[in-house]
C-alpha cells in the first residue's frame, strides 16, 4: 500500500476533519485503511450508501464542520446523490471520495465500473480527479494538493466537494509492511477576510421605508443575531419566522403566518414596503405568494451570495453575517405603530383561534399535543410532507432546542438518516417527528451498529401519502388512481420496523392513549423509542379543511 494513500486521512485532519462515514466495498481498501487507523477521526460504517449520505449530512450540520463519505466504486456512487443534491441546496459540505478503476478500465465490461468522472457536476463545488500512478514526485505533490484543495472549497463555499480515486491494483497493504502517519507533511491554510460588510445603501432604504418587516429563513441564529433582532423587534419591526428558521425562541416572533396569510381581508394591511431576508428556504408558500403581490424591496443579507429570488422582489444583496448587517440598523426610521400592531395582531388571533379550535383525535390534534408536550432543550427534526407543515402552522416552543429538516430539495428520502447524524454528533436527547412513508423509506439509516439510546421517533401513520388529500391538484385523479400513484395506501404497523432496529414500541390511535404514552416518552431509556400514532386520513382531511376555514373567515380587522 502507497504511503501517501496512507496519509490521505492525516491531511484531511491537518485541514479540520473530524468524522467520516464510510461504507464497505474493496476499491476504496486504501482510503477505509487510511481512516480506520487514524485515532483522532471518527469513521463509522453504514452499509447502505444513500442512507450514510444522509447521516452525513446530519453529523455536518450539527457539528458545523465537513464530514468525509467514502464508498466503493460503480454504483455504490450514485446511491450518495439524494444527499449531496440535499447537501448542495442546504450549504452544507461534504467531502465525497470515491474509490475508481483506472482510466484503461473504464468501458472495458469490468465489474463496478461506470464513468464517475463529473457525475455529481450540478450538485458540487468542484470535481476533482486524483492521480492514478504516484510513482513521480509531482504526482505525490498534485496528490496532497489535490486533496487540500477540495477541502478549502468546502468549507469557503459550505457546498460538497467530490474527489474521485483510481486505484490500481495491488491496493492492500502487503504482507507484514508497517504503516504509519508522516510526520512531515506540507498542508497549506486559507484564512477567512473579516471584512464589515457594505450597507450604506440598504441603510438609506431602511430609514425612509415605513412598514418594514424582517423574514429568516432556514438556519441556525448565533446568540448575537437573536440579541440583534430582540433589539430590531422592541423597535416595532415585525421579524417574521418559518419553523425551520430556529427563530422560535425569539420575544413577539411571528409562527403562525402561514394561516392568516391566506385571509383576504387582512393581507392589505400587512403588505410591507421594505423587507429584509437571511437564511435560505422558506417553507410558507402564503409568504411567498403574499410578498411577490407586494410593492416591497427585498434586502438579502447572505455571507456567500448567490442571487436566489423566491420573492421575486430582490432589490439588493449584502455580503456579510446576519449579525453584522443587523448591527448596523440603529435608526428604525419612520417605521408604523399601527403596521407592527397588525401584524402582533394577526399573530395573537391565530394563535387563540389555535388554541380554541377542538379537534378530533387526527395529525393536527396530536402534532399540537406533541408540540406541547416535548422537553425542554430537545432537538428536533421535521420529516417533510405533513410534518413540517404541521409544526410550521403551530409553532415551536420557545423553550425547544434547535429545529432541523431536509429543506434543501425537501424530499423524503433521507429524514431518518438526517436525523440519526445528528444524534450521532450530540448527547441532546433527539426527536424525529416524520410520516409513515418517509420512515418507510429510508429504513436503511438504522443498519448499522451506532447507538440511538437518546433517539425518540414519532410517526405519524395514515396508512400513505395523506398530503395529496389536503393539497389542491390533485383530485384531478379518480380515488383509485389517487390511492395508487399517489397516496401510495398500504396497512403496514410499525411494529416490527421499531423491534428489528431494537427500539421499545408503542401505538396510539386516541387522544387518552397519547396523553398517557407521551408522560413518559421522553424519560431515559437503555434503547431508543419509537412511537406510532396512526389516523384516519378522512379525519385528518376534514379537520384541516375546518381550521383553515375558520381562519379564512375570521374577522383579524
Amino acid at each position: 500500500m502507497n504511503q501517501i494513500h496512507f496519509d490521505t486521512s492525516e491531511i484531511c485532519y491537518q485541514l479540520g476533519i473530524r468524522d467520516a462515514v464510510f461504507s464497505p466495498g474493496s476499491r476504496n481498501a486504501p482510503l477505509s485503511i487510511s481512516f480506520s487507523r487514524h485515532p483522532k477521526i471518527h469513521t463509522r460504517v453504514v452499509v447502505d450508501e444513500r442512507s450514510a449520505g444522509f447521516i452525513a449530512l446530519g453529523i455536518a450540520q450539527q457539528t458545523k464542520k465537513p464530514v468525509v463519505i467514502c464508498c466503493t466504486s460503480g454504483t455504490a456512487l450514485l446511491n450518495y446523490g439524494p444527499a449531496i443534491a440535499e447537501a448542495y441546496h442546504s450549504r452544507t459540505p461534504l467531502i465525497i471520495l470515491s474509490g475508481d478503476r483506472p482510466s484503461e478500465w473504464i468501458d472495458q465490461w469490468d465489474g463496478q465500473t461506470i464513468q464517475q468522472q463529473n457525475i455529481f457536476r450540478s450538485f458540487v463545488k468542484e470535481f476533482i480527479q486524483m492521480p492514478t500512478s504516484l510513482d513521480f514526485k509531482d504526482a505525490r505533490w498534485a496528490y496532497n494538493k489535490k486533496i487540500v484543495k477540495g477541502l478549502h472549497l468546502a468549507n469557503q463555499s459550505n457546498i460538497p466537494v467530490h474527489l474521485n480515486f483510481p486505484f490500481r491494483e495491488p491496493f492492500y497493504p502487503e504482507k507484514n509492511q508497517k504503516l504509519g502517519f508522516s510526520q512531515d507533511l506540507e498542508i497549506i491554510k486559507s484564512y477567512p477576510s473579516q471584512n464589515q460588510p457594505n450597507c450604506e445603501i440598504l441603510i438609506n432604504d431602511w430609514v425612509k421605508a415605513t412598514n418594514k418587516i424582517i423574514v429568516i429563513g432556514q438556519g441556525q441564529l448565533s446568540n448575537d443575531c437573536i440579541n440583534e433582532l430582540t433589539r430590531l423587534a422592541n423597535q416595532g419591526i415585525p421579524i417574521i419566522a418559518d419553523v425551520i428558521s430556529n427563530g422560535h425562541n425569539l420575544t413577539g416572533v411571528i409562527q403562525h403566518h402561514d394561516l392568516f396569510l391566506d385571509n383576504k381581508g387582512l393581507q392589505d394591511y400587512l403588505k410591507p414596503d421594505l423587507l429584509l431576508t437571511f437564511g435560505k428556504s422558506i417553507i410558507s408558500k402564503n409568504l411567498k405568494l403574499f410578498i411577490r403581490k407586494s410593492v416591497a424591496n427585498q434586502w438579502h443579507v447572505d455571507p456567500q451570495p448567490e442571487l436566489q429570488d423566491p420573492f421575486q422582489r430582490l432589490k439588493g444583496i449584502v455580503e456579510g453575517n446576519p449579525e453584522q448587517v443587523l448591527h448596523q440598523l440603529i435608526d428604525p426610521g419612520q417605521q408604523s405603530q399601527v403596521f407592527a400592531k397588525h401584524w402582533k395582531k394577526a399573530q395573537d388571533h391565530t394563535a387563540l383561534l389555535l388554541s380554541q379550535y377542538k379537534a378530533p383525535f387526527s395529525e393536527f390534534s396530536a402534532m399540537r399535543k406533541v408540540l406541547q408536550k416535548i422537553p425542554r432543550d430537545i432537538q428536533i427534526h421535521l420529516g417533510n410532507s405533513m410534518p413540517v407543515r404541521y409544526a410550521n402552522f403551530l409553532g415551536i416552543a420557545p423553550y425547544a432546542g434547535r429545529i432541523w429538516s431536509n429543506r434543501g430539495t425537501s424530499g423524503i428520502d433521507g429524514s431518518n438518516g438526517t436525523a440519526v447524524g445528528h444524534v450521532l454528533s450530540s448527547n441532546q436527547l433527539s426527536l424525529l417527528l416524520t410520516g409513515d412513508l418517509s420512515f418507510l423509506y429510508d429504513h436503511n439509516a438504522f443498519f448499522h451498529n451506532e447507538n440511538l439510546t437518546h433517539m425518540r421517533i414519532i410517526v405519524f401513520n395514515n396508512f400513505g401519502g395523506g398530503i395529496f388529500d389536503l393539497i389542491s391538484g390533485p383530485e384531478a385523479f379518480n380515488q383509485s388512481e389517487k390511492n395508487k400513484f399517489l397516496i401510495s395506501s398500504h396497512k403496514k404497523n410499525l411494529k416490527h420496523n421499531a423491534l428489528d432496529i431494537g427500539f421499545k414500541y408503542h401505538k396510539c390511535d386516541n387522544s387518552t392513549g397519547l396523553n398517557t404514552l407521551l408522560t413518559h416518552f421522553f424519560e431515559p431509556s437503555d434503547k431508543g423509542k419509537l412511537l406510532e400514532i396512526q389516523t384516519q386520513q378522512s379525519i385528518n382531511k376534514q379537520v384541516f379543511k375546518t381550521l383553515k376555514k375558520i381562519i379564512y373567515e375570521y374577522k383579524f380587522i
